[in-house]
């Protein structure tokens, strides 16, 4: 069915306010119920930060470099090789958006909120869109909102259709699958959707329909929702020596992708050389000012400053004019496709990865400036993450902290709010991405699914293949029966690592789940006091400290059987379930403990999950969504190991009762040994 455009637009508007409110929310709450020291003890925070070094960046900016004070960090560790002091364990990660702030003194503390970066490119983009003629729709937009249908593409591809031509592969080892693809994505004049199931190796089919792509003369944009997602296909790309630019902020990059970063290249390359004595001069005159005490010379350097950004800026313009006209593959986020660099640019293709992962306001911000779409992603996976559907109120939040976070998200909303007669989609959510969108809005034409998948044995595949994916996916033969014992290092045979599938069945009661108030109750009757963390930052959490026992049980059953720690996973779908297992990365070095959600697109040869729910009503909560469980069910390449209560998680939905039901008839089945699970505990 057709969609309106204005309307799409204006409900796009809407909900972006309401989700901004939302994170606003939460944020205010965070700042004012909580000490700068209790958020960095949750890994939320970092305090005691002084400036280590400042420079020039792109734009002209300066760019200051942040460390720990060294008069109250804590010394490097022996096996660190650096000198400097390091930073306490926190969860800030390369591409976070953060607030920094001036620490307050005693008892002040601060309580302002700021809008956050990153909703506006999608604001303008939905407004530029709303506001767009009839006239201005091109036939790659129209068909995108159901006015037109797209331009169909033969069924048979393989024999060499004129639009694409015999194709040579750069890489011959690819399968038919994904072969398939790729010249779909090719022959498609609009709207080309794969689908890459987990494993199937999607972003090494957009590498091979990248290069195809580059030898018929298209330009193209390569977007993704994250940095991660964008340096990944950057990585996989600069080996091919192909004409490229990776847009982005340097200290948001990996490592190995800043020599492609516009900002490394204004400084390196040829058209950068003429910017670069200009900066030079600024760092300079920068330096000289904390030399200065003199009040006429200090205004004199800013004069002299304010004259060289000048110059500076026109000349990097310049500089990047040339160096994104001069790139065949231009790569940014869906975000950063919107900065100035690509202004009045213009694609004959956009890729977008991870696409059923980015809000579709996101993928608007590249789309407007091309002429045909290839979005890859697995819309049975998880879908971005939305706020504003899961806004509670802790618990514990004091009236004055709720009522400064409700006004921050009202006067938000009002900000950008929709006037009273503008029109909205009726149930439409953020949830619902680009993807989802248009393989309702066209059907499976406009989509081709990867099918032999590189990771899981077979076995852990079958559920997830037969479940989700219509049985189509194919276990590769590298793949298909390799076991832990296999690993390329000794690892001894024994019942875990010989055994791809293992569900230790809690069922009984006797491992029952706990929420939040009931540790704090178990904390306080202990004598003890339950310890700040992530979870309990963020409201009401699940746990079962029997469940937790269970993993540490069969983590200690793998590690001594010759199982390297950092080949081990442990998820779940609570974070308080997270906080109870986190010794075990003291006791086990290297070992990754994750949530559900944010093991999304990972892998380790060896994944326990911990279901956690466990009660006589058969509650199961969120546990019932079907893609966080085929996430979960995905990770491992040679073993799976479930622990959990089938009677509870059976009463949850029929995906799960025949998910318990498959495990019991195809996994080892186990059933705790009590006498010795009290030692763990």
């Amino acid at each position: 069915m057709a969609v309106d455009i204005p309307t799409f637009a204006q409900t796009q508007l809407t909900l972006l306010a309401s989700e901004l409110a939302a994170e606003i929310a939460e944020s205010s709450a965070l700042v004012a119920l909580h000490s700068p020291a209790a958020l960095q003890r949750a890994g939320v925070a970092l305090t005691n930060l002084t400036v280590a070094a400042q420079r020039t960046g792109l734009g002209g900016k300066t760019v200051l470099e942040l460390g720990p004070d060294p008069a109250t960090a804590a010394a490097p560790s022996s096996s660190s090789s650096s000198n400097s002091a390091e930073l306490p364990e926190h969860g800030i990660r390369v591409g976070d958006i953060v607030l920094v702030a001036e620490q307050p003194a005693g008892g002040a503390r601060k309580r302002e909120v700021k809008e956050m970066e990153g909703k506006g490119r999608m604001k303008a983009t939905m407004e530029r869109l709303g506001k767009m003629g009839e006239a201005e729709y091109s036939p790659f937009i129209r068909v995108l909102f159901g006015l037109s249908s797209p331009a169909p593409v033969p069924a048979d591809l393989g024999r060499g259709d004129p639009e694409v031509g015999e194709v040579e592969w750069v890489d011959p080892t690819l399968n038919e699958s994904q072969k398939d693809a790729i010249r779909f994505a090719l022959a498609s004049r609009e709207i080309a959707l794969i689908h890459g199931p987990p494993g199937t190796g999607k972003t090494h089919t957009l590498i091979e329909l990248i290069l195809q792509l580059i030898k018929r003369n298209l330009r193209i944009l390569v977007c993704g929702p994250s940095n991660i997602s964008v340096d990944n296909i950057v990585e996989r790309l600069a080996p091919h020596k192909v004409p490229l630019i990776r847009l982005g902020h340097p200290a948001r990059l990996l490592p190995s992708v800043l020599n492609h970063s516009l900002d490394v290249l204004t400084r390196t390359s040829e058209a950068g050389a003429i910017v670069k004595d200009v900066r030079a001069e600024m760092d300079a005159k920068q330096a000289s000012i904390r030399k200065t005490r003199n009040g006429r010379e200090r205004r004199a350097i800013y004069a002299d400053l304010k004259e060289l950004r000048k110059e500076y800026r026109e000349r990097e313009r310049r500089c990047v004019s040339s160096l994104v006209a001069g790139s065949k593959v231009v790569l940014a986020t869906l975000h950063g496709a919107g900065g100035f660099q690509l202004r009045g640019e213009q694609f004959d293709v956009v890729i977008i990865d991870e696409a059923s992962q980015a809000l579709e306001a996101q993928c608007w911000v590249p789309l407007l400036a091309a002429n045909k779409a290839v979005c890859a992603g697995d819309h049975l996976q998880l879908p971005p993450t939305i706020k504003s559907l899961n806004a509670k109120s802790s618990k514990t939040a004091s009236a004055s902290a709720s009522k400064k976070g409700k006004d921050a998200a009202a006067a938000v909303a009002a900000a950008a709010g929709t006037p009273a007669n503008e029109a909205v989609i009726k149930g439409a959510t953020l949830e619902t991405t680009l993807f989802d969108r248009l393989l309702k809005l066209h059907g499976p034409s406009i989509k081709r699914m990867l099918t032999t998948q590189y990771r899981m044995h077979e076995r852990i595949m079958r559920f997830p293949s037969d479940e989700l994916y219509e049985g189509r996916l194919i276990a590769a033969d590298a793949v298909r029966a390799r076991l832990l014992k296999d690993l390329p290092y000794e690892v001894e045979a024994t019942d875990d690592t010989t055994e791809p599938l293992v569900f230790i069945d809690t069922q009984g009661g006797d491992f029952p789940e706990k929420n939040e108030d009931e540790q704090d109750a178990a904390a306080a009757a202990g004598g003890g006091s339950k310890k700040l963390t992530k979870s309990s930052l963020y409201g009401d959490s699940k746990s079962n400290e029997m469940e937790a026992a269970l993993v540490r049980q069969h983590v200690r059953s793998l590690v001594d059987a010759g199982v390297r720690p950092e080949d081990i996973a442990v998820v779940t779908p609570y974070n308080a379930q997270l906080a109870i297992l986190a010794p075990l990365k003291e006791t086990f070095p290297g070992i990754e403990l994750g949530s559900v959600d944010g093991f999304q697109g990972r892998e380790k040869e060896a994944v326990i999950v911990s279901l956690v729910r466990s009660n006589p009503d058969g509650e199961v909560g969120f546990l019932g969504e079907k893609r966080r469980l085929n996430v979960a069910m995905t990770r491992p390449k040679r073993s799976l190991t479930v622990i959990g209560d089938s009677e509870t998680v059976k009463k949850g939905s029929k995906f799960l009762k025949d998910w318990m039901e498959f495990l019991e008839e195809n996994a080892d089945l186990r059933y705790p040994d009590l006498a010795s699970l009290a030692q763990e505990a």
